[in-house]
């Protein structure tokens, strides 16, 4: 007799709309922050030209220099990456487009089964989990959110600390760790489904209206000349990374003290 299929029993979030948007101003008002995205919006633009075998390395570098993601601390670890990912291109960008704008709102299990086949890529370069190599979890979780900026929510110390914190206040039993050594017994994929279950759930939960509030704000507090379309998932990172105690491109620098 086959058993019935388990059903997650979706979370629900109330957003202080006004605080959220003080955050995306906050962020935004920081010229280097804006710089970064800038440049990254620039170099990260189809999955084709993101995933080109050529070009890949161009912005490893890019990504693991502005934001701090310390590469350099497993010698080779980028030549790795960038091998890695130039010969599973056809692979990821199969993978990558077979997601639709709103799969993270609305079927966010496909996204989670994504991860499952393109994380590797990055995690586990070496070939194996015994191999000695760093998993780069929060660079693989930025790559991949640049690489079709809908999808992979960004992991970072910040971030992590104010979506626990919210978790906790709504006694979510499934949360997000306080920190990466609060994830004993849990691997990376297992404990990044949670941040797409969070952001999943959030969206959900966000009325339409305050969806293209944060939008409109997001774009109109950028300088004119140069305004990136972000997502709501990108904005809400601004948010939960001010919120968690961050501020402007220190995150580059810092994050990663306690991410790998």
């Amino acid at each position: 007799m086959e058993s019935l299929p388990v059903i997650r029993q979706r979370n629900h979030y109330v957003l202080n709309v006004d605080g959220a948007i003080e955050s995306i101003h906050k962020l935004n008002s920081s010229t280097t922050m804006l710089a970064s995205e800038r440049l990254l919006d620039q170099h990260f633009r189809s999955l084709p030209d993101t995933l080109a075998p050529t070009t890949v390395a161009e912005r490893v570098v890019l990504l693991d220099a502005l934001w701090g993601t310390r590469l350099y601390m497993d010698s080779g670890s980028s030549d790795r990456i960038v091998t890695s990912l130039a010969g599973s291109a056809a692979m990821l960008i199969d993978s990558l487009s077979r997601l639709g704008p709103d799969t993270l709102v609305e079927e966010p299990e496909c996204v989670i089964a994504a991860v499952v086949r393109v994380f590797p890529v990055i995690l586990s370069q070496g070939g194996g989990s015994d191999d000695g190599f760093r998993q780069n979890y929060s660079f693989a979780s930025k790559f991949f959110h640049w690489a079709t900026r809908v999808h992979f929510p960004i992991v970072d110390k910040w971030a992590r600390a104010r979506i626990n914190e919210i978790q906790r206040e709504r006694a979510v039993k499934q949360i997000v760790r306080s920190s990466t050594a609060a994830m004993a017994g849990l691997t990376y994929i297992d404990e990044y489904s949670r941040w797409i279950w969070f952001y999943s759930d959030l969206i959900n939960d966000l009325p339409q209206s305050d969806r293209h509030r944060f939008l409109r704000e997001d774009c109109d507090s950028q300088p004119p000349t140069y305004r990136i379309k972000n997502s709501l998932l990108r904005i809400l990172d601004k948010v939960f990374y001010v919120q968690g105690g961050g501020t402007g491109l220190g995150r580059f620098a810092s994050e990663q003290l306690s991410e790998t």
